[in-house]
């Protein structure tokens, strides 16, 4: 039951620190700091990782709640 509960608050605050780092590449991209590449491979990249930290959201709220 411990174990549960010390991944689940592990995976909450990762999540967290990804949306933080989100949050600085999307102030970067605003200032014009950072350059848009839009080769597929990269999107691909970026899509597959978005969809895993999502998941692992939820599944850590959800590991919570029930």
């Amino acid at each position: 039951m411990l174990t549960g509960f010390i991944i689940a608050i592990a995976l909450v605050l990762g999540g967290l620190a990804v949306m933080r780092f989100g949050i600085f590449q999307i102030r970067k991209f605003k200032k014009g700091e950072t350059r848009v590449t839009k080769k597929v491979s990269e999107q691909i990249a970026f899509l597959i990782f978005f969809v895993i930290i999502l998941g692992l959201i939820i599944y850590s709220i959800n590991d919570f709640l029930f």
